[in-house]
């Protein structure tokens, strides 16, 4: 027998191997034995062929194609004689099985319910690269050189320290105003990287979300203290659904923000009930962030404030554990 031959009863051999119903038996069939086969194209090639070899060759391309057609058949009755036994076995009054359904992991659900509530306030949602510049992170944001933040405890720095895994998702700020002229709000949500221990309340990964309002500030709308305050009050009591959670503003130091701000809360239900809980830093931006980014100083007015993902997670829905996250145990991601 030629190889083409051999080839082409290998290859059918090895469908009737690997089907299991009649639907792909019949659609492997028709592959191997159809007009556009192998096998046919095999035959109408015997025309070129000598007198002597059309008849020997032929006789073998039949002998193959009915021995083909014999297995095929076989294998058609055996399928339907399991298709049979099966059904004579089913039990159509029998209750259903339920089956386990997927569902989105707790910080996908939280980040959406998050970007509902900032785009229900006219905020753009936007993404940005997770390998920065020391530019973007540092510098622009009015981070000294000798800011303790620039450390190598505190962040992943590659390629001979000229890029890094940016430590927050303030280089999009940077990043968009260097693009675009006010007025514009925005959030950032995404992943930031720390070189830090792992324990119950810190990872080297988590997530963050950065929000920026800049104006004119000759502008009415130029935003202040007072609108951040309102801004992150009605994000805040719609994430936990407290209409009656306080929020109040601490004084604090973050280079890229003046005057600065830590955010607190207090709740009424839950683990937020009567405590107050840090939950964001923020403050109106920098005058030397808007010059790093070609703004002119004093013309531009706005504010920021970001807030780590997991740690709302963790106070919404009392998680003691913030590994608990990227575990993987299906028992944690199924309570939501």
């Amino acid at each position: 027998m030629p190889d083409e031959l051999k080839k082409i009863r290998a290859e059918a051999m090895k469908d009737l191997e690997d089907i299991r119903d009649v639907a792909a038996l019949e659609l492997a069939r028709a592959q191997r034995l159809g007009r556009s086969s192998e096998l046919s194209k095999f035959l109408r090639g015997l025309k070129d062929r000598t007198a002597d070899d059309r008849k020997k060759l032929g006789q073998m391309a039949n002998d193959a194609r009915a021995e083909l057609e014999r297995l095929y058949d076989e294998a058609r009755g055996r399928l339907a004689d399991a298709a049979e036994s099966v059904a004579a076995r089913l039990d159509v009054t029998a209750p259903g099985l339920r089956l386990r359904r997927g569902h989105l992991h707790p910080l996908t659900r939280a980040q959406g319910d998050i970007d509902d509530i900032f785009a229900s306030m006219g905020f753009r949602i936007l993404d940005g690269p997770e390998v920065e510049t020391e530019f973007n992170n540092f510098d622009a944001l009015n981070t000294p050189p000798d800011h303790p933040a620039r450390n190598m405890q505190d962040t992943f720095w590659l390629q001979g320290m000229k890029y890094l895994m940016r430590a927050h998702t303030s280089p999009m700020q940077i990043r968009f105003m260097q693009a675009h002229q006010p007025p514009f709000r925005i959030i950032v949500p995404g992943r930031v990287y720390r070189n830090e221990a792992t324990d119950m309340t810190h990872e080297f990964q988590f997530h963050q979300i950065e929000g920026l309002m800049v104006d004119r500030a000759e502008s009415p709308q130029a935003p202040n203290l007072a609108n951040l305050k309102g801004v992150v009050e009605y994000f805040f009591r719609r994430y936990f659904d407290d209409a009656s959670l306080d929020v109040r503003f601490t004084a604090s130091y973050f280079p890229f923000v003046e005057p600065g701000v830590e955010v607190h809360i207090r709740g009424t239900k839950g683990k937020l009930a009567g405590r107050w809980l840090e939950v964001a830093g923020a403050g109106m931006v920098h005058q030397n962030v808007f010059e790093n980014v070609g703004y002119v100083r004093g013309e531009m007015q706005g504010f920021a404030f970001g807030a780590a993902l997991e740690r709302l997670v963790m106070l919404k829905y009392g998680i003691s554990d913030i590994r608990l996250f990227q575990s993987g145990d299906l028992r944690f991601i199924g309570q939501f």
